[in-house]
């Protein structure tokens, strides 16, 4: 890979905080995360820290397959990489750790574009603050697939550089990083099949070296063997969405008017991108990491078709196919009159669009960050439990992604489900089932079951749930202990004998 000189150098420093600065004005609108699971994830790097060990012991969901003998931190890289950060304040320390991580996106973009010989690749890459809404939203979270992104499109850098072992580390890092670690060698295989479409050139060696890499990340893993059964077993749970319970929103796919309204930048530019070969006269024919992109941006459109969670991918690499397939063979400055005095106005007048653009969608982004919910919710429930129950206690709450906040804020007692529902559903049916129909107030006088089954003398609810509410204030047993605006704390008594 060819040295970058000082100018080049400049550029990308200039980029990088460009972009450092606007996603963080954007995260920094709220007090608190703009997800649920940020919550969990901020957690276990600070659990990192205070075990001073990769493989945290995980007490918090013993009734589920996280169960301490089972548990697998299938993000166990994204928490090695937040964890220094929370040095700096849990809170602050991983939203400044999220947004290094998606200013390097727009950093990585600028690299593959201008090795590619895009025009403006600059510009382009500042494109991705304008193609989707939800995109920006959800890079800010407090997740993995932001760095999944980053790597995925590192690794196209290593695939055009010709540097294929490089996935074999990639691909490694990828397994510790995400549970979707599949993705590196199918995006190795899209290009070894853009590499036959386009020259009739059998080039297995990417496909090789990102599974060899995938092999080596889940053989030396913290967790082995157990995290090969997590993946089974998490991996079952969502093959057949329809069947399951009922999961988290982020499993669904969007309505087509939503699909369309969120993200109608990145379609815009992906159709671009397919009529961009007819205005390149002799350039027509696309090359093989041009193929590549477009296969990679059909597979995470089709990927966000079937679930909203893909939102992350999809943008980005209709972003870059647009962005190859018009930036190279077409000369926007030629189609103007007297080209060479025109010439400077062609990046001023896509800088001036892309201002208008972003007037539109970033102001959008910030007011979604403001309006996230309060880190108020469940912060007074987890201080008085933390405060007033025995380390250890076994803690019940009527819903399963409360889990993440009750986690953060109070470390010290195990919770009856969490992170995903299907956790307690694969342990136990019928455990599940009874849950299922405490939680929903269909069961008299719960504090019964809730004890003798689930082995818990608290529980915590929001206010949300109101069936569940009138059941335990007619249980004479359920004593209410705290309550504020969000949440309620009942301590089940002993019942005296008459």
């Amino acid at each position: 890979m060819p040295t970058l000189r000082l100018p080049a150098l400049a550029q990308a420093l200039a980029l990088y905080l460009a972009a450092f600065a606007i996603f963080a004005v954007i995260l920094f609108a709220t007090p608190g995360f703009l997800g649920t699971d940020d919550y969990y994830h901020t957690r276990m790097a600070v659990e990192i820290l205070e075990q001073r060990s990769l493989r945290v012991e995980f007490p918090w969901l013993p009734l589920t397959i996280l169960s301490p003998d089972k548990f697998t931190d299938h993000h166990l890289l994204f928490h090695m990489y937040v964890a220094p950060f929370t040095l700096l304040g849990e809170v602050t320390g991983a939203k400044i750790a999220t947004v290094t991580i998606a200013a390097g996106v727009v950093l990585a973009i600028w690299v593959l574009l201008r090795r590619m010989g895009v025009r403006y690749a600059w510009l382009w890459a500042l494109g991705l603050f304008v193609v989707s809404l939800p995109f920006i939203n959800r890079i800010l979270m407090i997740r993995t697939q932001g760095a999944s992104l980053l790597l995925l499109i590192v690794a196209l850098i290593a695939l055009q550089a010709g540097r294929y072992r490089w996935l074999i580390p990639l691909s490694f890092a990828y397994v510790w990083l995400y549970n979707g670690f599949i993705l590196m060698p199918a995006f190795a295989g899209l290009y070894c099949a853009a590499a036959w479409v386009v020259e009739r050139k059998f080039e297995p060696r990417p496909l090789i070296y990102a599974l060899l890499g995938m092999a080596l990340g889940l053989v030396i893993n913290p967790y082995f063997p157990q995290n090969l059964t997590f993946i089974w077993e998490h991996l079952i749970a969502k093959v057949d969405i329809a069947n399951s319970v009922r999961l988290g929103n982020e499993w669904y796919p969007y309505d087509t008017g939503d699909l369309l309204a969120n993200s109608a930048g990145a379609l815009i530019v992906l159709a671009l991108g397919v009529v961009a070969p007819n205005l390149r006269g002799a350039q027509s024919k696309r090359d093989r990491m041009e193929s590549t992109l477009l296969l990679c941006a059909l597979v995470t459109l089709f990927m966000l078709m079937r679930s909203r969670r893909f939102i992350e991918y999809f943008p980005a690499f209709a972003l870059l196919y647009g962005a190859v397939s018009w930036g190279r063979g077409i000369d926007f400055a030629a189609w103007l009159p007297t080209r060479l005095a025109w010439r400077p106005l062609v990046p001023l007048a896509g800088a001036l669009g892309l201002l208008y653009l972003a007037y539109t969608v970033l102001p959008a982004a910030y007011d979604q960050a403001q309006d996230s919910r309060s880190p108020d919710y469940y912060a007074g429930a987890g201080v008085w439990l933390r405060a007033n129950v025995p380390d250890g206690e076994m803690i019940f709450q009527t819903d399963w992604d409360d889990f993440t906040r009750l986690f953060y804020y109070n470390p010290d007692n195990p919770y009856i489900v969490g992170l995903d529902p299907t956790y307690l559903q694969l342990a136990d049916p019928i455990q599940w089932d009874q849950w299922v129909a405490l939680t929903r107030g269909e069961v008299e006088t719960p504090s019964t079951l809730i004890s003798s089954v689930f082995g818990a003398q608290y529980v915590v609810s929001d206010a949300g749930h109101d069936a569940f509410r009138q059941q335990a204030a007619a249980d004479t047993a359920m004593e209410l202990v705290y309550q504020d605006r969000y949440n309620y704390v009942w301590r089940i008594n002993p019942v005296e004998s008459p």
